[in-house]
């Protein structure tokens, strides 16, 4: 794979198609897969009354669609290679639907997680494709696309967490937490119809298998997948923990709550913001000062927890960048018939990892009755991160 190679365009200057349409579908298709997921979060207090799960089995609620989306991310490439990304995204939202709703019939742990490993496998399948859309429809301003797109992911994250405690459990009267899941994957299931009527656009299949070996070969992929695995691990962790952390301080479970979405929140400015910043400043800028604001963020949740809006701002808005920007690199470096490949390794380890750290801080709370170690686990993550930002190279073919 060439620097050169990769920053021809492979694709019209103008998107193929209703550009604006799909423009907006992607965005939409972004927030469904993200609303689903953090739609736990807040009323995990209720899952865990109403179907008696401990701290560590309540944390595979979280690991499990991690890894789901760990181990569907490189056969998504697979599968774009040969189908195009249409039939990709109708797969995965279609999968995304049925786990997300199947979750709201649930009557003990077991059926939760099984429902949730099909959640995770639709957006598992989803996340390397859109990447793949911007590298075929849009060649310009990749990071301002990218930006508008992967701001649905904030929208949906934050949406999902303000309303699920103040108005999604009481609306949803005796279905409790289960009638959030209902309405998210109803969303998800109207994105789906809507995808069938946009044209197919350059990536129809039919493509070599090749690139992904060339992929494996890449520093920068590496690198960049290990920086979506530090981000991934702190933004779940911190979903699964944040309110039950705050609730142990004695703040209200809707206080509590409110931290998850102020988590989500700072994404949607930042979201945006990281991409489009890099594409004038290049990519390095804004990872490390994401890095650093990682850093700063998980001690202020150790030292200074009382200020309970601002760590979970400033977290956010560094994991907001990373993730967000992170799907900018393969759209940089890779040949358009790469990016699925380049995408889906990225994911790989980047959610494959985080199935060991909700899980992890679940249990040394279990163990020892604090959420310290957890911190101190998350402060780790946090400095290796932010080691990862300084030594990635710049990706920017206008910076490069």
């Amino acid at each position: 794979m060439s620097a050169n190679a990769a920053a021809r365009p492979a694709a019209p200057a103008a998107a193929a198609g209703f550009p604006y349409a799909v423009l907006a579908l992607a965005w939409l298709t972004a927030f469904s897969s993200r609303s689903n997921t953090i739609s736990v979060g807040p009323v995990l207090p209720l899952i865990q009354t109403d179907l008696g799960l401990s701290y560590a089995q309540a944390g595979f609620l979280f690991s499990i669609p991690a890894l789901m989306m760990g181990l569907f991310s490189i056969p998504s490439g697979l599968i774009i290679a040969r189908l195009g990304v249409k039939p990709v995204l109708l797969m995965s939202l279609t999968l995304l639907a049925l786990g997300g709703g199947l979750r709201a019939l649930a009557g003990n742990g077991a059926a939760l997680f099984v429902f949730t490993g099909l959640l995770g496998a639709g957006i598992g399948l989803v996340q390397p494709a859109l990447p793949r859309l911007i590298k075929d429809r849009f060649t310009h301003n990749t990071g301002v696309m990218t930006g508008i797109y992967s701001n649905g992911f904030a929208v949906g994250a934050t949406t999902a967490a303000a309303l699920a405690v103040p108005v999604l459990v009481p609306f949803s009267g005796a279905l409790t937490w289960r009638g959030p899941f209902i309405i998210w994957a109803g969303i998800v299931g109207l994105t789906a119809l809507a995808w069938l009527f946009v044209p197919s656009g350059q990536s129809r299949g039919g493509e070599s298998l090749a690139p992904f070996a060339r992929i494996f070969r890449s520093r920068i992929c590496w690198l960049a997948s290990g920086i979506f695995l530090t981000q991934s691990l702190l933004f779940y962790i911190l979903n699964s923990w944040l309110t039950s952390y705050y609730q142990s301080l004695g703040f209200s479970l809707a206080t509590a709550a409110s931290t998850v979405a102020l988590l989500s929140a700072a994404a949607i400015v930042f979201g945006f913001a990281g991409p489009a910043l890099s594409d004038r400043t290049g990519r390095r800028p804004p990872f490390i000062l994401a890095g650093v604001g990682s850093v700063l963020g998980v001690v202020g949740l150790i030292l200074w927890p009382r200020v309970y809006w601002l760590w979970p701002l400033l977290i956010g808005s560094a994991t907001s960048v990373l993730f967000t920007t992170g799907f900018v690199i393969p759209v940089d470096v890779a040949r358009a018939d790469e990016v699925g490949a380049f995408t889906g390794l990225m994911l790989t380890v980047g959610f494959g990892g985080v199935v060991v750290g909700p899980p992890l801080v679940g249990f040394l709370r279990d163990a020892t009755g604090s959420h310290l170690y957890g911190l101190l686990v998350m402060l780790a993550i946090a400095a290796g991160q932010l080691w990862l930002t300084l030594i990635m190279p710049e990706t920017s073919p206008r910076h490069r």
